[in-house]
């Protein structure tokens, strides 16, 4: 019965320490870091949020390219 206290608090200490995920934003203004961590979740070596925004910010650069590209031939 005392032990669970304690392994709740333990996880919860663990749970403050881990770092925010990057936002989109950042992962905008850093496009070869995103690339980086889309190649590591499609690897399995990461995982989470930072999946996503990572993910996000590729696909918006991989379509701002391809409009410029469409602009571009009128």
């Amino acid at each position: 019965m005392t032990r669970l206290p304690l392994l709740f608090i333990a996880v919860a200490g663990l749970a403050a320490c881990s770092p925010q995920p990057r936002s989109s934003e950042y992962f905008v203004a850093h496009p070869d870091e995103a690339k980086r961590v889309v190649a590591d979740c499609k690897a399995g070596s990461h995982r989470g949020d930072e999946c996503v925004n990572a993910t996000a910010s590729v696909a918006a650069a991989e379509s701002a390219e391809r409009m410029k590209l469409y602009k571009k031939s009128f």
